[in-house]
């Protein structure tokens, strides 16, 4: 995200939606926290890590009778068009009966790949909102400046995070069956990886 726009008060989903259908132009717009938020165009490293996740998950997900979408849907808590949240993660995963909507509200997985212009909306007010979703079991932020996938995973005790470096580690979503190595999740990506075979002098 690249910046955010003035506002007076914070704004509703309808707000939202009524500013969206007036813009001119092809900017794209978040809610969060009652706040639009501009999103900034990808680059070339945040679409290939989105696809290396997005391309196998939809596969499996297609399989297992799910769905995946890669980059146009948005999430909002409800159907309650006063709601203060909406956004556009990365990759989504849902599962049950198909409902042709613009946005879901039973996400399982959310998918976020970060970048310095995102980090602190996405680590902040999305996160939080991504937490508080009933329905979420696993948020996975993806820097694409290094190899590192922050995944939250909802337990009986909360949230649990686990901070995955190595390209041999597992980012894995239990939920809906989905594993993938942290080291295909950055393949044709040239991020700073960890230094093998290190011995101490």
């Amino acid at each position: 995200m690249a910046g955010s726009a003035q506002q007076p008060h914070a704004l509703t989903i309808a707000d939202y939606d009524r500013f969206v259908a007036a813009q001119a132009d092809d900017r794209e717009w978040e809610l969060v926290e009652g706040e639009l938020v501009m999103m900034s165009n990808p680059t070339e490293n945040h679409e290939q890590i989105a696809g290396n996740i997005g391309a196998p998950l939809k596969l499996a997900m297609d399989a297992a009778g799910c769905r995946s979408y890669q980059g146009g849907m948005r999430v909002q808590r409800s159907d309650d068009s006063r709601g203060r949240d909406k956004t556009k993660p990365d990759i989504v995963v849902r599962c049950g009966p198909r409902q042709n909507r613009t946005f879901v509200t039973d996400p399982l997985v959310v998918v976020e790949v970060l970048s310095p212009s995102t980090m602190d909306h996405d680590r902040g007010g999305k996160l939080k909102f991504y937490k508080s979703l009933p329905t979420l079991r696993h948020i996975a932020l993806i820097y694409q400046d290094q190899m590192r996938v922050e995944h939250y995973e909802r337990t009986d005790e909360g949230w649990r995070l686990d901070v995955l470096t190595a390209p041999e580690e597992t980012l894995r979503f239990e939920a809906v069956g989905f594993e993938i190595g942290v080291e295909r999740v950055y393949f044709d990506v040239p991020v700073l990886r960890p230094v093998a075979d290190r011995r101490d002098r």
